[in-house]
């Protein structure tokens, strides 16, 4: 098909079994500086097709052995030839043989004896259209390369399994992205027997939302370094104070009010004691069949109308104990029978009924879940669900 990037001139099969016709379409053609080539049949333009790149057809409908209709159709169904734009042109001007070109792909119809100048407007817009639609194919393309590269640098930002595995050994993490990259994101950190953890949830989902998630594990990174140990509550007033200077909130009105809800946990594995803080994202403990929720200060971590410091809470945990925290994209999810939320009322119920199989498997379970309960909705946000076993 015709490409600008190595061709000036569009290349044009005419397929008629009428000589005289293709002299006169031919001629035609060429004054008005289009390639032209010539086929007499069905099957002679299907080889020529195979053999050549043509970035239109003007394809007889009556011609002996095959007509224009089962080459058309037989175009349509190869992925290599569907994309030709294809006129036909013919005398057949009942409705029928008209709609039926339509419905096998064509892109237009012609009717003989033609109007020159009409018949060479329709090529041009046909061409113009066919350009078009390459040239936003590869716009795409380079947007969908630039995402997944994006994809790339996001998941570089993430722990590893193997670092999980390794600080985490009896723990999931189910995380699943709404578009290819993220607006949340998962964070964990490691000095000495301390270890920091977080579910966080960004402003937005796609490529904004990966932005602020990078900005967010960037400037954890830079408020605990490799040997400070803030209390998560600490960690939480930090983190605002830097995101509003990084994103320039002042409490102007116009102003983005961008930000993330978090959950941010650090244990210490020596003597199990936790330390929870939350913007919006709550933190859930099963303890002996029974469930706890520690709920999270209703502001996030971006300006806010009324501003206060980040509650500090602390959890001596115990053997068995099991932690969740995580986004909203789970109980946010539509599906089920009535295609409504899933809420947090059935989320929580649900962890506390599977809170006793293996933590491995939980994560495969919630991810069931997810699918069932979703049916074919879209996805609406992302998901992040982080669950701790303590051994």
């Amino acid at each position: 098909m015709f490409d600008n990037s190595q061709n000036t001139v569009p290349k044009i099969l005419i397929v008629d079994d009428t000589p005289k016709n293709l002299q006169v379409l031919g001629n035609l053609l060429q004054n008005n500086e289009y390639e032209v080539e010539f086929a007499t049949n069905g099957k002679a333009a299907l080889n020529w097709i195979e053999e050549d790149n043509f970035d239109l057809i003007l394809l007889d409908i009556m011609m002996p052995e095959m007509d224009g209709y089962e080459v058309c159709e037989k175009l349509k169904s190869n992925n290599n030839t569907k994309n030709i734009p294809i006129i036909f042109l013919t005398a057949k001007i009942d409705t029928e043989s008209i709609v039926k070109g339509f419905k096998l792909g064509a892109a237009d119809y012609v009717t003989k004896p033609f109007n020159k100048e009409e018949l060479l407007a329709r090529i041009s817009t046909q061409l113009t259209l066919i350009q078009s639609k390459k040239e936003l194919m590869q716009k795409n393309q380079m947007v969908s390369d630039s995402i997944a590269y994006a994809e790339k640098i996001q998941q570089a930002l993430l722990p590893t399994k193997e670092f999980i595995d390794c600080v985490l050994p009896d723990s999931f993490i189910f995380f699943k992205p709404r578009d290819i990259v993220s607006g949340d994101f998962y964070w964990i950190k490691k000095i000495k027997n301390i270890l920091y953890f977080a579910a966080a949830d960004c402003t937005g989902h796609g490529i904004p939302g990966a932005f602020m998630s990078m900005l967010g594990i960037s400037t954890l990174n830079d408020i605990i370094g490799t040997s400070r140990l803030d209390m998560p509550s600490e960690i939480l007033n930090k983190l605002r104070k830097k995101i509003k200077l990084l994103l320039n909130q002042t409490g102007k009105e116009y102003e983005q009010k961008d930000g993330m809800d978090i959950a941010l946990c650090m244990l210490d594995t020596e003597s199990k004691c936790l330390y929870y803080a939350g913007a919006f994202n709550p933190l859930y403990l099963i303890r002996n069949n029974e469930f706890i929720e520690y709920k999270a200060n209703r502001q996030p971590i971006a300006i806010h109308e009324i501003e206060t410091d980040f509650t500090n809470h602390e959890i001596q945990l115990k053997k068995d104990d099991i932690i969740y925290i995580f986004s909203d994209g789970f109980p946010d999810q539509t599906g089920g029978e009535n295609n409504k939320k899933f809420k947090t009322k059935y989320f929580k119920e649900y962890l506390l009924s599977i809170h006793n199989q293996p933590i491995k498997k939980q994560q495969q379970l919630i991810e069931d879940k997810f699918v069932v309960w979703k049916g074919n909705n879209e996805q609406v946000d992302d998901i992040i669900i982080i669950g701790v076993k303590i051994k």
